[in-house]
């Protein structure tokens, strides 16, 4: 379990914690001389129960808020310091206000100096803190009358601190998600190196594994593990650590703000979409892509906020909004954050981060504050039912799992619970909704009889076709996994180059099947090389006009297909060059290929090789992009 304080300067929280611990947490030499803490400070003790709980005592200055910001980023239990001479102070309520904003439910109220008032102060102390707790997570906080001179009061307190640590190894469940750590200090140790030292926010870690130091993207290597002071075996979720770090790093490169995270984890972002909550005492409303200061986990940075819903968020007002830092960040969903006004340098608001990848969508506004609304929700089952059903054309299944920090076991029960179809995708493996899959799979008949009726002597529709059709349905890479669905069950015939339904069946008339019969012998003939229709016409003793005229009719019927407008290929011809592009583009670590290799492969030469593959990129198979070519879907 770990403690912070919080509250007014100089209303002795670093004596409350040297009474309860018997460690000073004023390490700085400045502290020292000025009697008041400037940084964080870490001390810990046993009570009893195990295990040390550990305490972090933050500054209360309002100049040092950024420091206060980061030692309480991550904690299990507040501990709010109010001297009972000078009662609530001005840095009691904002300090009262973080900790609301960073959803602390957990804690308890030290009302020291009780030694310099008397009962009837006391009372009216007492009554003023409860009337400020009442409306916040802190609503039902014990308090504890203290006294720094003679320690009365420290050992009730003390007794609380650790019947909730009790209470919450009871309650504790294994550790979830990925290890995730948010560096508050980093140091070298002779004989040792580096040292990252921060709270375990999730997950778990041992000596030996292989860590990434975010969002800087540096491998690392757990080379040892201490908690407290103490060596470990394993580092656990809510304990503050020390990790002796090994790689290719010097100290400077890690500082307060980084996290360390184990390999999955590490997925920095440059835009969050969250639920933002203004304070009530703000100065003024929060605008369209105001600029603010962005405090998270440990870090502080720059930031605009994007109002999602609005203009503007009201004071004591909530709403959805995305924030854009200054530079990437490290976050996950659940991650609490603090605002605070670059003009005033006053705490503004806070919230919670719902949607840690949410980039430059350009989606609808309406459509993503649906989606947001159905990923604000703790149930990561629930999250991503909601989510598919917001979402028509499915969601990007592995950024959700990075989103929630979910770990291979996690990933393996939520899609137990939840299940999807999944399509794979270049940008990662795509889910569907069941439902949703299955209307695709019920529209593409649909589409099909609406063309054959539309057209009675075409053999069939181009796939790219039927992708454009089911454009708004469905991404052009799961409208082809249905065709293949479709398929394999026999509901689709794939004739030629083309697709149908399988009562549909066509038959060239007359002279064209006539024709067809005779020209099939020359361009099979002529295997990847068919000749053109002047030599066509010539072979058969026909016009070239009259025979362009016929194939090119013939062509749209779908029994040829018209590479360039002189040449024509069977459609098993087309299929056989199709899988040469195929074969080229797996070959390729990018999965890209250009016309060289096409050619060198096909051996066709060059200008056919051309006309080929801009043929290949009408019919949907492949796509050029910048001088090389990669299939569709």
């Amino acid at each position: 379990m770990i403690v912070a304080t919080a509250g007014h300067v100089d209303h002795g929280k670093t004596t409350l914690i040297r009474l309860l611990t018997g460690i000073d947490t004023d390490r700085l030499p400045e502290e020292k001389q000025r009697g008041m803490s400037i940084d964080i400070g870490f001390a810990h003790a046993d009570l009893g129960n195990g295990q040390p709980v550990g305490f972090v005592d933050v500054p209360g200055h309002e100049r040092f808020a950024r420091n206060m910001l980061a030692g309480v980023a991550a904690v299990d239990f507040a501990l709010l310091v109010v001297a009972a001479d000078d009662g609530v102070m001005p840095q009691t309520v904002e300090h009262l206000a973080v900790l609301d904003l960073l959803g602390m439910r957990d804690g308890a109220v030290a009302l020291t100096k009780t030694d310099r008032v008397d009962a009837s102060r006391l009372a009216g102390v007492e009554a003023d803190i409860r009337k400020r707790l009442a409306p916040t997570g802190l609503r039902d906080a014990p308090l504890f009358p203290v006294c720094g001179i003679d320690g009365v009061g420290v050992e009730a307190l003390r007794a609380h601190l650790a019947r909730t640590q009790r209470t919450r190894q009871a309650e504790a469940a294994a550790p979830r998600g990925n290890f995730r750590l948010a560096v508050d200090r980093s140091f070298t140790v002779p004989g040792a190196g580096l040292v990252a030292t921060g709270t375990v926010v999730s997950g778990s870690l041992a000596p030996g594994d292989e860590v990434v130091l975010s969002p800087a993207g540096m491998s690392l290597r757990v080379r040892a593990v201490q908690a407290h002071g103490a060596p470990v075996t394993r580092a656990l979720s809510g304990m503050r650590c020390a990790l002796n770090l090994a790689g290719d790093i010097r100290r400077e490169q890690v500082s307060r703000g980084d996290w360390i995270v184990a390999v999955d984890a590490h997925a920095p972002t440059a835009r969050i979409d969250v639920r933002l909550r203004m304070l009530a005492q703000a100065d003024a409303p929060l605008a369209h892509w105001t600029p603010v200061q962005l405090h998270l986990g440990a870090a502080e940075q720059s930031a605009h906020v994007a109002v999602l819903e609005g203009r503007a968020i009201g004071q004591g007002q909530q709403a959805y909004a995305q924030l854009v830092p200054s530079r990437p960040l490290a976050a996950a969903y659940g991650d609490r954050f603090i605002l605070r006004s670059q003009a005033s340098q006053r705490v503004i608001g806070g919230g919670i981060v719902i949607d840690p990848g949410a980039g430059s969508q350009r989606v609808p506004r309406p459509a993503r504050l649906a989606r947001l609304r159905a990923q604000d929700c703790d149930d990561t089952a629930q999250a991503l039912a909601a989510l598919l059903q917001a979402a028509p054309q499915g969601i990007t299944l592995d950024d959700f799992i990075r989103s929630r920090n979910l770990s291979p076991d996690e990933q393996a029960g939520l899609l137990q619970q939840v299940p999807t179809q999944r399509v794979q995708e270049a940008g990662g493996m795509r889910a569907l909704d069941i439902a949703q899959w299955q209307a695709l799979l019920d529209r593409l008949p649909a589409v099909l009889a609406d063309w054959h009726a539309a057209h009675p002597d075409h053999l069939g529709m181009a796939e790219a076709a039927i992708v454009q059709a089911l454009r708004a349905q469905a991404t052009p890479t799961v409208s082809r996994a249905a065709v293949r669905s479709m398929l394999e069950r026999g509901m689709l015939v794939r004739e030629r180059l083309l697709l149908r339904l399988p009562s549909h069946a066509p038959q060239l008339q007359g002279e064209d099947r006539d024709l067809l019969a005779r020209i099939e012998p020359h361009l099979r003939g002529g295997g990847l090389r068919p000749p053109i229709v002047g030599e066509l016409a010539a072979s058969l003793g026909m016009e070239r006009e009259a025979l362009l005229a016929r194939l090119e009719r013939i062509a749209r019927l779908g029994y040829l297909e018209q590479v360039a407008p002189n040449r024509f290929f069977l459609p098993e011809t087309v299929s056989g060059l199709g899988m040469i592009a195929t074969e080229l583009a797996g070959a390729s670590a990018d999965g890209y290929f250009d016309a060289a290799q096409f050619r060198n492969r096909s051996g066709i030469g060059r200008n056919l090789t051309i006309e080929v593959l801009e043929h290949l990129d009408r019919i949907g198979l492949t796509r050029y992009a910048g001088g090389r070519r990669r299939l569709v879907g």
